[in-house]
Parts: structure tokens; sequence; C-alpha cells
């Protein structure tokens, strides 16, 4: 039992330490509920496709999917030929933090795998193919990939590979996708699962496939794809990346704001006071005194009338004791909501600070109102009141 309680104490100390080092950026990252940013530089969510040759065809699908969305822009980074086997060909790892210091992404896109079912050579010794120290060295890789993309803020889509032709490549491409999907998983990536979709009804390698609107096509060339696989490969992205999208979007909404176009209105904010115009009210004298005349300010498409009133000129109160005290400051109540959020409430008193009931009586946690709504407190009721159950009747 102490070697339990030892070792969930250094779990839980891993844990703590790990999330201490977490980057700033990849906590503002998640700080929202929806996968990707719901505030994107523009308005418009810049993608970039990594990866090796796949992902070059890919990265051609997936803009002629989007290519009639204005709010998503589709960017090419990927290299043929590249993976995560052979830093010397392409430093992967090393590159792309100034793939990311040069623009401003929003989501990735990432494929790899063809042509990396290889020996990696780490620390002067050769790790063949299959073995588990080549699987923890290539795992490793992957692992760091997905961090730094994280760290940077982005959403991380990992395409996995389809069926293969060949018993030896199907292999190959199974002990891949093994390591793409617990890395992506354990990271925060979302892995898109791309090989019944081009397998047959038997779970086979197929030359075609459907497309979207259910016709028969030329999907695959070899272990590649054609056109249309591109397009169909892309589609499953599409799918994934346009839902996140939607949640995104509905994430920034303004609750009971209206439609679409009234959001927009409030997004924006106010627009700046036209200037005053003064109408002539009763006791309105030459010179403005005597009387208070009136503004006209724009609020989004809306004029609103209210009293030409400066904000140094407070509202007397005639039954007050200075003679110049505004209304009474509004009471705030906050109360804790499970996920770590506070609600806060502000309870004013009635706009009018000519009546003296408008003046609180009693602190606030002595008031009715905070008493049953906010402690659930059920008050004494009155003796004779129709709520009053005494016994015997008072």
């Amino acid at each position: 039992m102490p070697r339990l309680i030892g070792s969930i104490v250094l779990l839980l100390a891993a844990l703590l330490v790990s999330t201490a080092s977490t980057p700033v950026a990849a906590q503002d990252a998640l700080a929202h509920r929806s996968y990707i940013t719901p505030f994107p530089n523009g308005d418009r969510y810049r993608v970039v496709v990594l990866g090796d040759g796949d992902a070059d065809g890919l990265w051609s699908g997936l803009y002629r999917t989007f290519e009639e969305d204005l709010t998503v822009d589709v960017l090419n980074q990927s290299k043929k030929w590249t993976g995560f086997t052979d830093p010397t060909r392409y430093d992967w790892n090393g590159k792309i933090d100034q793939i990311l210091n040069d623009g401003t992404y929003h989501v990735a896109v990432v494929q790899f795998g063809l042509g990396e079912h290889k020996a990696i050579r780490e620390n002067g010794k050769v790790l063949n193919v299959g073995t588990e120290e080549w699987r923890q060295a290539y795992g490793a890789r992957v692992e760091t990939f997905i961090r730094k993309l994280r760290a940077a803020g982005l959403g991380v889509y990992w395409v996995g590979l389809p069926v293969m032709r060949s018993a030896g490549q199907r292999a190959a491409a199974e002990r891949l996708n093994d390591v793409f999907r617990e890395k992506a998983f354990v990271n925060g990536a979302k892995f898109i699962d791309t090989w019944s979709e081009f397998a047959d009804e038997n779970g086979q390698y197929t030359l075609v496939g459907t497309d979207e609107d259910g016709r028969k096509q030329h999907m695959r060339s070899g272990d590649g794809f054609t056109s249309r696989g591109d397009l169909k490969l892309a589609q499953l992205v599409n799918k994934e990346l346009r839902q996140d999208i939607e949640l995104a979007k509905k994430e920034r909404d303004i609750p009971l704001a209206g439609d679409p176009e009234e959001q927009e209105k409030v997004a924006t904010g106010l627009t700046s006071p036209e200037p005053a115009t003064r109408t002539a009210v009763a006791g309105d004298t030459a010179d403005g005194e005597g009387g208070d005349a009136l503004r006209e300010d724009q609020v989004g498409d809306v004029s609103v009338v209210r009293p030409n009133r400066g904000a140094a000129a407070p509202i007397n109160d005639p039954d007050g004791d200075t003679g110049s005290g505004g209304a009474p400051d509004p009471q705030v109540i906050t109360s804790n909501l499970p996920g770590g959020y506070t609600a806060i409430s502000s309870i004013s008193a009635v706009s009018d600070v000519t009546l003296s009931s408008s003046r609180p009586q009693l602190p606030l946690a002595q008031r009715p109102y905070y008493r049953v709504l906010v402690r659930g407190e059920q008050l004494e009721p009155k003796s004779g009141r129709a709520d009053d159950f005494a016994w015997p009747p008072s």
C-alpha cells in the first residue's frame, strides 16, 4: 500500500509539472470550448496542409472543397518524399517553428506515411522497422510535431493512411496509423480515419470507389490517389473541419442578440455619436439655460433621442442630504458555477431617485430577494396570510 500511494503521488507531481510547463499559447488555445478559435484574424480561417506527397494531393482536393468559401484559406506547406524517419532529407520538427512564424495559421491538416516504412538512425544506432525501439523513436518525433502545432494554438487534424495494395504495405500502414492515432489522442489532435473509406465491402484494397454523388469513380493510383481520390480524401477532412467551424461560430454568437445580421451589428459596437441635435423644449432659453435640450445619437442603424446632459452634471436628489448625489450604485451578486465560471448579477434600485423607497434599507445579504433567490431560504410567512399554515390559525 505505501508503494501504491507513492506511485500516485509521483504521478500527480508529474502531471502538475507538465501543466505548469505548458506554453501560454497552448493554454489560451484551450480556453474556449470549441476545438478551433472562434475569433480568427480577419474573420478568415487559415488552414495549412503539412506532410509528404500524399499531403500535396490532399491540399489540392481541400482547396477545391473550400474554393467558394470566403471565410477559409487553404495553404500548402507539404514536401514530397519527406517524413520523420530521415531528418537529413527534411527535418520537420526543426522546420515547423519557422513555418509557423512566417504565417498566421489557425488549423493544420497533416498527412504522413508515404515511404516511412524504413529504419531510423538515432544516437549511432539503427532501429529496424517493426521493433519496439523503432515505434518509440518514431512516436516521439510525431508527438513533438503535434505538440508544437498545439502550442501555437492550431487545431490539428491528422489524416490516417488508407488501405494499401500489398500485404506488406497494409501492415506498414496499420503500424503507422496506430502511432498516429495514439499520439493524436494524447496530445489533443483529431485523427481522421480513412481506411474503410477506400476499401471494398470486404475491407480490401480497391481502385474504385463512390464519390459524394454515389457514382463509381477511379480513386486510387497504386498506393496513392487520383484527383478524384484526393477530392474524396479532402471531403472527409472538410466534413470534420466544417463542423468545428460552425461550433466556433456558435460559441462567439451573443445569446438573444437576434439573427446573424443583428449579431454583426452588436459585434461591431456602437458607432460614434453624431453631433448633438438640439430640440426646443418647454422652458428652453436662448442661451441654453433653464431647460434641458435633447440630443440624437446613432446606435447601429437606430436613432436614439436622449437628454443632452453633460457627464459632469449629476442628477440631483431633492430629498437627499447633500442635494448632489446621483443614483445609488447597483448591488453586485456573484455566484460560482461548474467549470470555473462565475455568474455576476447587478441589481439596481428604481431609476426615479426622488422616491425614498428606492434607497436600500437592509444590507444586501438580508434582503428578501437575496435570501430566497441566492441562498434558497424559505421566508417566514406573515401571520394570517394565505401561505401561513401555522396551527392553530392565528
